[in-house]
């Protein structure tokens, strides 16, 4: 059951992680940061646990993802992709409420 759990997260992961057409709004800027993904990714945790958000992450080689997906009551997920890129991190909030907890987070953490 646990395997199929993983399975199933990691799906979802990857879907979330696809490219996707250009919604007709415009993304953020990537904010960064010259934190270690570590770093960020403990002070983003400790932020959202702070403000009773929901979150999850999944590392990856050159950074990770941060989201509320499959949260209960949650009908719009955000994704919060960190991107390693040598000497600095890149931060891009997607789908977030613009004062929100995850706004707060990333703004708190860079």
């Amino acid at each position: 059951m646990r395997s199929l759990s993983i399975a199933t997260l990691l799906s979802v992961v990857a879907s979330a992680a696809a490219p996707t057409p250009q919604a007709a709004s415009p993304r953020a800027a990537p904010v960064v940061t010259a934190k270690s993904t570590r770093a960020f990714a403990e002070c983003f945790a400790r932020t959202q646990d702070r403000l009773s958000a929901a979150w999850w992450f999944v590392p990856k080689a050159n950074g990770g993802i941060f989201s509320n997906l499959g949260a209960p009551a949650v009908s719009k997920p955000y994704f919060l992709a960190v991107t390693d890129r040598g000497e600095r991190r890149e931060i891009s909030l997607r789908d977030a409420a613009p004062n929100g907890a995850q706004a707060q987070g990333v703004s708190q953490c860079i």
